[in-house]
């Protein structure tokens, strides 16, 4: 320590990583941030040593893949077979994943590889294996940065090359969203990307960035040895081939991120909170946009992965969550949402035995979301939602306020849950009856419709307390109204 102290910050990060690289570590998975476009943003990773499988793994040949062109047409082939990537973005509830026709799971890091590599395997999955890297353009002008990540990259080589369960390399992601969009940074990436060829000549390697044009043709110019791109996108999906073929660039894409539109993409209150859709029309989102968006476009797109395999709080605890992981005051692991079953319909063709229920509309008062529902503290409010179950199963009703997040994540960064307001409410009646909070402010009333075998269907309504008109405020608009 009496050495270190006296290093420069990044020297100090080269440090403590090669100290790592003596300990053995467990494959801790991650915490997952999605960005303003939905990416899932990750810190920087301790490099994952998994000594325990290191022996096995060397001694066991790889399964090659390779980005053929074919007839004008672009396939992604697994041990000389066709293999369309049917992925998610999140590492758990891969048995899930698996029984509805998943086939891949995509990381952000390299954070807990050798763990996840191995669950991959455990049922038939492979993975697309990140490796973070900068949004800030200094770095790729900083040698002791980019020192960092070569031997990131020398590490990940040497434990997970020979994995089964690998499908390809992907090199940072977004980094084109916050100024690194430049010469230096695709530069680098394709340095990268050679290194990893050198090394390993059974694996593509890729790149991820949000939906720009612009960043394409960088990369077509600065960053060659990249074998395939994967591009994020959500409400932007529908015009993602028109971009790239637009582009210099002429190789296959990989769809990386997609699902709900974007927060930053959806209708807001007239105080600038969004609305959210139900869960229905989330899965008919995802319904719609696979088969218009991504079969449709075989010829260059190998595939993709819907994002999010989990739950996280992004402006919502629900808005991307394909799962509620957490639901307050219920005692209950997990309960997946009609996303899941719309993609199970979507890799397998069938509808899963079991769907969830379907939740088409919420009103507070008798008011949608998009209505602006306003209110003043102590008012009585009538909360009502419109749902159905597939199968008939019995539904129960959980209701919570919350306030609205004031501590916003920024490009993907740690959002905390606001705390909820007043007790839960769990019960079998899809109304709730309930005041108006005393405090002025925004808030949220959530409701969670829970069936008998796993499953759960959301809606919300943002709303907002403010104190009724004085009396010469209220005789003006009137006067005005009437002019």
């Amino acid at each position: 320590m009496a050495i270190v102290k006296h290093l420069s910050g990044t020297q100090h990060r080269i440090a403590w990583l090669i100290g790592m690289a003596a300990f053995i570590t467990v494959g801790t998975v991650a915490p997952c941030f999605a960005s303003e476009t939905g990416g899932l943003n990750e810190p920087p990773p301790a490099m994952p040593i998994r000594l325990d499988t290191e022996t096995t793994l060397r001694t066991t040949a790889a399964i090659p893949v390779t980005i053929d062109l074919q007839a004008g047409s672009y396939k992604l082939n697994r041990d000389g077979e066709a293999y369309f990537i049917k992925g998610v973005g999140g590492r758990r509830h891969l048995d899930i994943a698996a029984k509805a026709g998943a086939n891949s799971v995509r990381t952000w890091s390299s954070r807990g590889a050798g763990d996840l590599l191995d669950r991959a395997m455990a049922y038939g999955m492979t993975v697309m294996l990140g490796t973070w890297l900068s949004h800030d353009r200094a770095d790729y002008l900083d040698p002791d940065y980019k020192s960092l990540k070569r031997y990131e990259i020398q590490q990940s080589l040497d434990h997970y090359k020979h994995h089964p369960a690998l499908l390809m390399w992907a090199l940072g992601n977004e980094i084109n969203l916050k100024g690194g969009d430049t010469p230096e940074a695709w530069q680098f990436v394709n340095e990268l990307a050679r290194l990893i060829k050198s090394k390993d000549p059974h694996h593509p390697v890729v790149s991820v960035i949000s939906y720009r044009a612009g960043t394409l043709d960088n990369i077509a110019k600065y960053a060659p040895n990249l074998d395939a791109v994967g591009i994020n996108a959500y409400a932007a999906l529908s015009s993602v081939r028109a971009m790239v073929d637009a582009t210099a660039y002429e190789g296959p894409y990989i769809i990386t991120e997609w699902g709900v539109d974007g927060h930053w993409e959806a209708d807001r209150t007239d105080w600038g909170r969004p609305i959210e859709p139900t869960s229905a029309q989330k899965a008919d989102f995802h319904l719609q946009r696979y088969g218009q968006n991504i079969l449709a476009n075989r010829d260059r797109c190998l595939g993709s992965y819907v994002f999010v395999w989990g739950q996280k709080q992004e402006r919502t605890p629900t808005w991307y969550s394909m799962f509620i992981e957490n639901l307050p005051g219920i005692d209950l692991p997990k309960a997946s949402c009609p996303t899941v079953d719309a993609m199970h319909f979507n890799w397998s063709g069938n509808w899963p035995a079991n769907q969830a229920p379907k939740v088409d509309e919420m009103t507070i008062n008798g008011s949608v979301a998009a209505g602006g529902v306003r209110f003043t503290p102590g008012e009585p409010l009538v909360a009502q939602v419109a749902a159905a179950d597939p199968e008939n199963d019995g539904l129960r009703y959980v209701w919570e306020l919350m306030e609205e997040p004031t501590v916003l994540g920024v490009g993907g960064s740690f959002e905390p849950r606001p705390g909820s307001l007043g007790n839960i409410v769990d019960g079998r009646f899809p109304e709730l009856n309930l005041t108006a909070p005393e405090r002025t402010g925004e808030y949220r009333l959530y409701v969670y419709v829970l069936d008998e075998k796993g499953h759960v269907g959301t809606a919300n309504i943002p709303f907002q307390v403010d104190q009724p008109p004085t009396q010469d405020v209220a005789t003006r608009e009137t006067l005005a109204s009437d002019s």
